[in-house]
């Protein structure tokens, strides 16, 4: 809607019969219509404020999966309903930081675990993505002030978990933070 270029960089050929985890870096609140850019249809699972947005959040209570990260409970609801909807074959799109947990850009702080224990448990592979440029275009403290410039975002190699079991939700965890940090960096520091 704001007319910003948008460019998609594939690292991989994409499998449309494959079932797909997403998990992307969240900077900024433009991270929500990019990733939805994904050719492929998925529930996306954020924060539940966003559903009381008019019109935009009876579709997205309806269509998605929201979770309240201050309540325990909603958190694990929100997990059952995930694996769900995994079981019954839909692709999943996760910020794993939790929403907008800046400190400093272009560092990310930890991942939380969901995501990572649905990929183990189900084995499907988590497509790391890499949104570096939101954060310039609209950052989070400066809502009224969007920037014109080119939106790349980047679909790395799907990642597969190679075991099951707490270590390797870990790895898994470690490994799709380190593929996105190192994009992160990267651009960061072609920018300068």
């Amino acid at each position: 809607m704001a007319f910003i270029p948008v460019e998609k960089e594939w690292r991989f050929k994409l499998d449309k019969k494959q079932q797909y985890i997403l998990c992307a870096n969240h900077f900024s609140y433009l991270d929500i219509p990019i990733l939805g850019l994904f050719p492929m249809a998925f529930k996306f699972v954020g924060k539940s404020s966003l559903a009381k947005i008019p019109l935009f959040g009876y579709m997205y209570r309806t269509l998605h999966i929201t979770v309240n990260r201050s309540s325990y409970r909603s958190r694990a609801r929100s997990l059952v309903k995930a694996r769900e909807e995994i079981q019954k074959g839909h692709n999943l799109g996760f910020f794993p930081e939790g929403g907008i947990r800046l400190e400093k850009y272009p560092d990310m702080v930890d991942f939380k675990d969901g995501a990572f224990k649905l990929a183990v448990e189900n084995n499907v592979p988590i497509i790391p993505v890499t949104m570096p440029d939101n954060y310039h275009i609209l950052p989070d403290d400066d809502l009224l002030n969007i920037r014109r410039k080119k939106c790349r975002i980047i679909y790395h190699e799907p990642i597969w978990p190679s075991d099951n079991g707490d270590e390797q939700v870990k790895q898994l965890k470690e490994e799709v933070f380190r593929v996105i940090q190192t994009e992160l960096t990267t651009a960061d520091a072609n920018d300068i």
